[in-house]
């Protein structure tokens, strides 16, 4: 009875799990092997729960991220369509800016499906991170201008990675894009690049505000938005720092969020520096 008790529970656990139902746990009252068994157990039955639950709030955020600019389109070529709107340049730049938000989320979903997959490609060149940023940089300076936010730049001098170029400046345009969107204006965004040891480290800082203390954990969340109504109005997907984590994740590097001397929001990256 000793050795069956908890062997039938354990088939009868494997049983319900196979099914898909994995909300069921085994009463752990062993020490011994089996037992230790059976804490296996309910660890793989809580980490595939909270997998499942994942995917289906992945899911269901994709399905409303689409759903958004696909209505958008629908009505704005219904109402052309029964005559009610022209097909003046007002209606096409509306048109177009809700194809380019629908084109974005789906190659940033395509982005985070490779890299889940452990399938995102990357065509890895020796490249100057100094160069990349200052063109990201200057992309995004008079958008930034026109919103009364000054861009500062500290660049430095030439720091060489491998890397693939057209990912990390899109990691560097989807940072500043974000400080865009959650900084007040008038005020300040800075980067910063500088080699610490053997890593190329670039910051990007910016004044308030600052999300809360609560939420600077769930910045690189998927569809995760501080302020969801501001972030969507503007065009924001809720997907930028997910798909910078996943770029920067794999060139081996690191990303991390916290609060900056500026008042605001501080994206530090971390990648190691090519030592050829």
């Amino acid at each position: 009875r000793q050795l069956l008790g908890p062997i039938r529970r354990l088939e009868a656990g494997a049983k319900t799990m196979a099914s898909g139902n994995y909300t069921a746990r085994i009463r752990q009252d062993r020490t011994d092997e089996l037992g230790q068994l059976i804490g296996h157990y309910n660890t793989l039955a809580a980490t595939l729960e909270q997998t499942a639950k994942a995917e289906r709030e992945w899911i269901s955020n994709t399905s409303h991220e689409l759903q958004t600019p696909l209505a958008v389109l629908r009505a704005q070529i219904e109402a052309l369509q029964d005559g009610i709107r022209q097909p003046d340049e007002k209606t096409l730049i509306e048109m177009h800016a809700a194809l380019m938000r629908l084109s974005r989320l789906v190659q940033d979903l395509k982005t985070l499906s490779y890299a889940r997959e452990a399938e995102l490609s990357a065509n890895f060149t020796c490249e100057d991170l100094s160069e990349i940023a200052r063109v990201s940089a200057e992309t995004a300076r008079s958008k930034l201008a026109t919103q009364g936010i000054d861009l500062e730049l500290y660049l430095g001098s030439r720091i060489r990675i491998d890397c693939d170029g057209g990912q990390i400046g899109q990691v560097i345009d989807n940072l500043l894009e974000n400080a865009g969107r959650y900084t007040d204006g008038p005020g300040q965004v800075r980067v910063k690049l500088e080699q610490v040891d053997n890593l190329a480290v670039l910051t990007v800082d910016d004044t308030p505000p600052a999300p809360p203390d609560t939420d600077v954990e769930r910045l690189f969340d998927r569809f995760f938005r501080v302020e969801g109504s501001r972030s969507r109005a503007s065009g924001g997907s809720g997907l930028g720092l997910s798909v910078c984590k996943a770029i920067v994740e794999a060139h081996g590097g690191t990303i991390a969020a916290g609060h900056s001397d500026l008042g605001g929001l501080q994206i530090t990256i971390r990648l190691p520096k090519d030592t050829t």
